[in-house]
C-alpha cells in the first residue's frame, strides 16, 4: 500500500463514520490497518483523530517531527525536511474528484441561485439586489480558493466535531440558515439587507459546522514520495 492509496481509503473511512455509515470502533480498526512501509523500512499509520501521519520508531508511535529526528539520526548525509503546513500529514492536500465535481456544483448553483434572484429582486419598486447577487457568486469561489487557509483555522474544531453524532451535526448545519434568518427578522433586519446577511452569515456558519478539514486525498509525509512504500 502507498500512501496515496492510505490517503484515499483514509478519507473514505473518514467520510463513511461522519455519514454514521460505520461506529466509532469500527472506524477506529479500520484506521488502524492502514500502514504504510517507507523505503527505510519505518513503518507509518494515520492519526484516526487529527489525520496526522505517524511513525513507529520501533518503541512506539511518533510524530512527524520526531520520525524527522530519527530519520535524520539514521542518515546523517541527509537533511531532513520540514514538515509541510498545508493539512496534517505534512504535504499539499490534493482534492479529490468527489470534492471538485461539489465545488463545481456549488459554483454552478450559487450561480443559478444569483441569476434568479437578480430577476425576482428586479421586479420590485427599487433595483435589483445587486450585493446579495455578487455575495452569492463570490463566496462560494472564495471559500474553494482559500480552502487549505480556513482548513487550517478550523483545524483545532475538529476534535470537538468529532465527539458530535453525524446526524446531529448535519441536522445543526440545515437548522442554521433558518435560525440566522428569524434572529435577524426579529432584530428589524428586513429586506434586501436581511436576504444579504441571511445568506453571507449562514453559509459561513455552516461551513464551519460542517466542513471536515482535509476531507480529500492525503499525500505522504515530507521527504516520502507517495509511489513510495509498500505494505
Amino acid at each position: 500500500m502507498t500512501f496515496e492509496e492510505a490517503g484515499r481509503e483514509y478519507a473514505t473511512l473518514r467520510q463513511q463514520r461522519d455519514l454514521g455509515q460505520m461506529t466509532e470502533a469500527q472506524y477506529r480498526q479500520a484506521v488502524s490497518q492502514l500502514m504504510v512501509v517507507d523505503p527505510q523500512g519505518y513503518t507509518w499509520s494515520l492519526n484516526p483523530d487529527s489525520a496526522q501521519w505517524m511513525m513507529y520508531n520501533g518503541a512506539e508511535w511518533v510524530t512527524q517531527a520526531a520520525a524527522a529526528q530519527v530519520q535524520q539520526a539514521a542518515e546523517p548525509s541527509q537533511s531532513a525536511r520540514p514538515a509541510e503546513t498545508a493539512n496534517p500529514a505534512g504535504g499539499q492536500p490534493l482534492t479529490s474528484w468527489g470534492e471538485r465535481t461539489w465545488d463545481v456544483l456549488s459554483v454552478v448553483g450559487s450561480a443559478a441561485m444569483s441569476a434568479a434572484w437578480y430577476w425576482y429582486s428586479g421586479m420590485a419598486e427599487t433595483q435589483a439586489d445587486v450585493k446579495t447577487c455578487v455575495a452569492m457568486l463570490v463566496l462560494p469561489v472564495l471559500l474553494i480558493v482559500f480552502r487549505s487557509p480556513l482548513d487550517k483555522l478550523l483545524r483545532p474544531l475538529d476534535k470537538f466535531r468529532s465527539k458530535v453524532p453525524p446526524m446531529v451535526l448535519a441536522g445543526v448545519g440545515v437548522a442554521v440558515p433558518f435560525l440566522v434568518a428569524n434572529y435577524l427578522y426579529s432584530s428589524g433586519v428586513s429586506q434586501f439587507p436581511f436576504m444579504f446577511k441571511t445568506y453571507v452569515y449562514s453559509t459561513l456558519l455552516s461551513y464551519v459546522i460542517l466542513r471536515t478539514p482535509y476531507g480529500g486525498r492525503m499525500v505522504a509525509p515530507s521527504g516520502v514520495s507517495p509511489q513510495q512504500g509498500a505494505a
